[in-house]
């Protein structure tokens, strides 16, 4: 399957919104809910806003993840970017339900973190997964991140503290 990456734009926002509403449950029963408010289209709308301000001073990097045909199928984020001893920043994503297992998440990876080291002259990205979340670690570990230990009370999801890993991958240019 062929993807590419589209940097957050307010252009492609009612793209993320519905991508998001469509996969609201599915990811509620993985993640913590965003809440209500989240779902508001004019709230979504400030969320969207206030991301692309971040994203201009360079705190941030919000990507889609789209098919050949332009459909979404997740999002990629570098986000709390750190320019101090080295530059830095974590890596979160979210794949679509319908688009879980198909490699999607492990290319968007892959393509993101080029895109680090070309665009955003990254040179170290962490992640973290719950321990549970098996596919998400395979997904790092093919991507070059070393498991650098356990993070107790990650979050919390319906009540419950969830446990994570935290990643690590250096970045070095080629």
């Amino acid at each position: 399957m062929k993807i590419s990456l589209e940097l957050l734009d307010i252009k492609n926002s009612q793209d993320i919104y519905d991508f998001e509403v469509e996969n609201r449950a599915y990811f509620e029963r993985n993640l913590p809910s965003r809440g209500e408010d989240y779902y508001v289209l004019e709230n979504f709308n400030n969320i969207i806003k206030e991301l692309i301000d971040e994203q201009n001073r360079g705190e941030c990097f919000m990507y889609v993840i789209r098919n050949e045909t332009g459909k979404v199928l997740g999002r990629i984020n570098l986000v709390s970017v750190k320019n101090e001893r080295i530059k830095t920043a974590e890596l979160g994503y979210r794949i679509g339900q319908t688009e879980v297992g198909k490699g999607v998440a492990t290319k968007a990876v892959q393509m993101v973190l080029n895109l680090g080291i070309e665009k955003h002259q990254l040179e170290e990205v962490t992640a973290g997964t719950s321990k549970d979340n098996i596919a998400s670690q395979k997904i790092l570990e093919k991507n070059g991140f070393l498991c650098i230990g356990a993070d107790e009370n990650y979050m919390q999801l319906n009540g419950e503290k969830i446990d994570s890993l935290k990643y690590i991958k250096k970045l070095e240019r080629i």
